[in-house]
């Protein structure tokens, strides 16, 4: 009969529980096997840590958009063709620092330009000086949205920012 077969393969399992190594990392008991349950207290704590961290934030990204922006004018003064992959490299870079910083702390427009940037870099022809209005255009975005400290990626002020650098993209591209 079917009961008597299902039996039968009941025997045939064998379970093996594998070391957890993520628990570990995290710091919890790999012998408990409550299912990955963090309690609310460190949960509370970490998220402290993070709000602390983030009165840090305007200066660190301020830093690496100053950065950024001299290695575009850098780029824009050298002569020399070879260079241009060092300095693209460069700028994905720092695009991709600030849309990760940007991320964490839930500042969206932000994070919206840099990623764009961060995008636009893997297609850029910097022989192009059109291409070279769009990367302007991101930067000078940016830098406003920095200044005017927005957040919020879908306000009327962040629309019609967003809207330059898409026209930028569309009729340069």
């Amino acid at each position: 009969t079917m009961s008597s077969h299902k039996n039968d393969s009941k025997k045939d399992i064998e379970i093996f529980h594998r070391i957890n190594k993520l628990k570990a990392k995290a710091g919890l008991d790999t012998g408990n096997t409550t299912m990955g349950v963090i309690g609310i207290e460190r949960i509370q704590r970490a998220q402290g840590q993070i709000n602390e961290k983030e009165q840090e934030y305007p200066v660190e990204v301020q830093e690496i958009l100053a950065k950024l922006q001299l290695t575009w004018e850098e780029f824009q003064d050298s002569k020399n063709e070879d260079d241009r992959p060092k300095f693209l490299d460069k700028i994905y870079n720092y695009s991709n620092n600030i849309k990760d910083l940007t991320a964490m702390y839930q500042h969206d427009l932000m994070t919206h330009f840099s990623l764009s940037l961060r995008d636009f870099c893997e297609k850029i022809d910097l022989g192009k000086q059109e291409h070279h209005i769009i990367v302007q255009a991101h930067l000078d975005v940016m830098w406003v949205t920095y200044e005017e400290k927005l957040r919020s990626d879908n306000t009327d002020k962040a629309e019609e920012l967003k809207k330059i650098v898409a026209v930028a993209i569309q009729k340069y591209s």
